[in-house]
């Protein structure tokens, strides 16, 4: 079975989305299948897969990996329409997997089919987090308003998660399906490696260190993490705090010296693998804050998967059902979210234990045969 997927951004990177289309392909390829993709000129590292890559000409010299919209972009996702359509004409795929807005609307305007849309996010409350605030809530309807289009026009639309899925189902009244994204199991974390990790970003052994991966963008609900950081220091004075990252940090760095707790946070890359590796391993526990609802943050499944005890907000669960595997706080309540972080690593032994139920919690939940099984119902529907 050849499917092809088509992902309007940069590619490979180590940002949630492109991670999650990449777990994607390669389920597919290792189950025997033969599935395709295409996405911009360039990409954040280089990457050999042992499936087929197509990339759009380099036209614009964009380099830039950050999400939200731009011209540039606008001018990518025409020529991916273009690619498609060729791609289509020799490939003869079962269907056409558009992920996220913008591939979905590129190759419903090459008129390809069937198209499933692959939802990775709710525009409507994520797009405002790009703008000034006059026009977030002109910018709030019309991602509302996309999504709904979009989804009423692919043959099946897909989401990353359950709430997303019960979100776009309510908004265009036809059946959304989650497909749970297929999450590889990492080789466990080693008292060695953390030695190193925590060696190189000048940790103290008994520190207790808060690992924050992933970007910087106002969506992901930063204020309330440095808020939380600053209640968690006020109790324990030896708090660290590690944002790894690849996006510009000054604005996370102002916040923190507001809040007074500066001092007790560094910086690292999280260019590759590992980077990724080296950050969780310096770990006592992930945080997943998220202020817009919608999307599945990766970084929760990949904290989890790795063995570190994770703390997320109940808005960035987006409705998966973790059954204890992780500490869940309220929204955009530092208290709550602070709390829960201590809790999380109060004793060595409840914090390994919290860590490989992560770890067995994606193994079950997120694994290939689970995402397989999900995609092939829903492409049974698109062909109907």
């Amino acid at each position: 079975m050849a499917l092809l997927h088509v992902a309007a951004m940069p590619f490979p990177s180590v940002q949630g989305t492109q991670a999650a289309v990449r777990a994607m392909v390669d389920a597919e390829h290792a189950d025997g299948r033969k599935p395709e993709l295409i996405a911009y000129a360039h990409g954040g590292f280089d990457l050999q897969p042992p499936w087929k890559l197509h990339r759009i000409r380099d036209v614009v010299r964009d380099r830039s990996l950050r999400s939200g919209p731009s011209w540039r972009k606008v001018v990518q996702d025409a020529q991916l329409a273009v690619r498609a359509k060729r791609v289509v004409g020799k490939l003869r795929p079962e269907a056409v997997v558009a992920h996220h807005v913008e591939a979905a609307a590129a190759v419903l305007s090459a008129r390809l089919s069937p198209v499933a849309f692959f939802a990775h996010t709710a525009l409507g409350p994520e797009l405002p987090t790009y703008l000034p605030e006059a026009a977030r809530a002109l910018a709030s309807r019309a991602g509302d308003a996309l999504d709904v289009l979009l989804a009423k026009r692919a043959d099946v639309t897909l989401a990353i998660s359950p709430h997303l899925a019960t979100r776009l189902s309510e908004q265009t009244g036809r059946r959304v399906r989650f497909v749970p994204v297929p999450w590889t199991i990492p080789e466990p974390l080693t008292q060695e490696e953390r030695r190193k990790a925590r060696s190189r970003f000048g940790f103290g052994d008994l520190e207790p260190v808060f690992l924050y991966a992933g970007n910087l963008d106002a969506y992901q609900g930063l204020d309330s993490l440095v808020a939380a950081f600053r209640l968690v220091c006020a109790q324990r004075p030896d708090a660290r705090l590690l944002v790894a990252t690849c996006s510009d940090h000054e604005a996370l760095e102002k916040a923190l010296w507001g809040a007074e707790c500066v001092d007790r946070a560094t910086f690292a890359p999280l260019a590759d693998e590992p980077d990724r590796r080296m950050a969780h391993a310096a770990a006592d526990a992930a945080w997943v804050p998220r202020s817009a609802a919608g999307g599945l943050p990766m970084k929760l499944l990949d904290a989890m998967a790795r063995g570190v005890p994770t703390v997320a907000t109940r808005r960035a669960t987006a409705g998966l059902d973790l059954a204890g595997a992780a500490m869940v706080a309220s929204d955009d309540d530092p208290e709550a979210f602070a709390a829960a972080a201590l809790l999380a690593v109060q004793a060595r032994e409840g914090a390994a234990d919290l860590g490989r139920r992560g770890t067995d919690w994606v193994r079950v939940a997120h694994s290939p045969d689970r995402y397989l099984a999900a995609m092939d119902e829903a492409l049974r529907d698109a062909a109907r």
